[in-house]
């Protein structure tokens, strides 16, 4: 077991369980699960941690199991060092039954296949994915492509430049130039983290139909300044690290889309975790979070998706599940009309979330309240637009605003009057909003996605052609 971001997956919240798989005497593999815990320890206000021993409890790799007995001083140090110990230590748990799940299912598959070990169909399994992406880069035209994306997370815009490198059937990302490590703040990244971010959107742009292994990512090599934001020393500050880290897909899709116009796609509005702690009035710690999506941008492929979770694997957290965990009420989640970037495609629609507290007990509650794309709009590729920006506020009843957080604090709220309101980002679109078919803005506009009067500002469309057209795109979803 480990959670050491240096080695795992970029900050402590992430821990790793690996699980040897024997047939007979012989370790034939290993089974491993990596997941994100509810708690760590530490601070709740990421954004004023400097070093990683305010960011929660660290676990060097060492055994969480050994001979079958597991270790209960790891376990008890562990429970009395996070909230809701419960909850951490049966997910916990649950990463162990998987892993012994996923060895049982291994050992039956040698078995019925009469296989000794894994390595001859490993070879060939990775042999094939690894030609299939150099395939796929040998597709593209050499040459060195240039992009920078750019962020304003404590509210100074930060740059990152990019110099793609295809040639032959490799590719290599070199991010010299990347801002200087920060002392505060949790927004570094270590390099493994780095590396994973830089990669894995190639791997879904160049060879989608190819199941994930090795193998794909061989033809690969990335570099990045040591002491960088991309490749921070230990023991910096790293748990908000996908602030940083999310902006790397967007920026090699701009690189390459003059190379390969018909598989990238434009600026994805970014997801945010608000995370919600407080005691109640029994003395008992609640601590959970909530994981919302923004707008994905346009492509050649069609419109954005809106209220998705990417480039994490996450997604939208069950308002459901949510409540049951703390005492709040979710009383808005909604897709936000216009918030799409105008295009050939539009840009998915980003969201606003809405919550308060569930009873008028004075006590307070902390909700971490870091919006990301704030004041950062992103254009869309090949003439589009981007999308609607994020906030994060605290209002009243009527809508007044008590708070405006800018890019980040952790809010403190003591009343049901006072709500939290988190806005997503919409994604950005693709190709220029004049050549929008009239059928697509006329659904949009019957939808609620594109209001009447940006589809006049947007995309030219006004006065009784619109109606005429939201007259039909009604009858069409009526029939469909």
């Amino acid at each position: 077991i480990t959670n050491d971001p240096w080695l795992c997956a970029g900050h402590l919240f992430d821990i790793a369980v690996v699980t040897p798989v024997f047939l007979g005497e012989r370790v034939v593999g290993l089974m491993g699960t990596v997941g994100h815990v509810s708690d760590i320890g530490g601070t709740k206000d990421s954004l004023r941690a400097r070093e990683i021993y305010e960011e929660g409890f660290q676990i060097p790799p060492m055994k969480l199991y050994e001979a079958g007995r597991i270790n209960e001083t790891l376990v008890r140090l562990l429970g009395e060092n996070v909230r809701n110990s419960e909850q951490v230590l049966g997910d916990l748990h649950s990463f162990v039954a998987a892993n012994a799940i996923g060895a049982e299912r291994l050992q039956s598959f040698l078995t019925d296949y009469g296989m000794q070990d894994l390595r001859a169909l490993a070879h060939v399994v990775q042999s094939r994915s690894e030609k299939a992406m150099r395939d796929a880069i040998r597709a593209l035209p050499d040459g060195t492509y240039h992009g920078t994306a750019s962020n304003n997370p404590l509210g100074t815009p930060m740059h990152y430049p990019l110099a793609l490198t295809v040639k032959g059937d490799t590719i290599h990302l070199d991010f010299a130039g990347a801002p200087p490590q920060l002392p505060q703040g949790g927004l570094n990244c270590t390099l493994n983290y780095t590396m994973a971010h830089a990669t894995y959107p190639l791997k879904c742009m160049l060879t989608p139909n190819v199941r994930g292994n090795a193998g794909c990512y061989r033809a690969f090599t990335v570099e990045a300044p040591k002491g960088s934001i991309l490749n921070c020393d230990k023991p910096l500050a790293v748990n908000l690290r996908t602030r940083t880290g999310w902006y790397l897909a967007p920026n090699i899709f701009r690189a390459l889309s003059e190379a390969a116009p018909k598989q990238v796609q434009a600026f994805t509005g970014l997801p945010v975790a608000a995370s919600v702690y407080g005691r109640d009035a029994a003395g008992d710690t609640y601590s959970d979070m909530l994981f919302c999506g923004g707008g994905q941008g346009g492509s050649a492929q069609g419109d954005g998706k809106s209220g998705l979770l990417y480039p994490t694997s996450a997604a939208n957290t069950s308002i459901e599940t949510f409540e049951s965990r703390v005492p709040v009420l979710v009383v808005e989640k909604s897709y936000l009309t216009d918030s799409g970037g105008a295009g050939q495609h539009r840009g998915g629609l980003g969201q606003r979330v809405r919550l308060r507290k569930l009873s008028d007990d004075g006590l307070p509650t902390l909700v971490s309240l870091y919006p990301e794309g704030v004041n950062n709009p992103i254009p869309g590729l090949f003439g589009g637009k981007a999308g609607g920006g994020a906030s994060g506020r605290v209002i009243d009843e009527q809508g007044h605003v008590l708070k405006d957080v800018g890019t980040g604090e952790l809010v403190q709220v003591r009343q049901p009057h006072e709500i939290v309101e988190l806005v997503l980002a919409g994604g950005a679109g693709y190709g220029p909003a004049a050549e929008r078919s009239r059928e697509a803005i006329a659904r949009d506009i019957a939808l609620g996605l594109v209001s009447p009067e940006a589809a006049k500002r947007d995309y030219g469309v006004q006065g009784a052609h619109a109606t005429q057209d939201v007259g039909e795109a009604k009858a069409g979803i009526l029939v469909a």
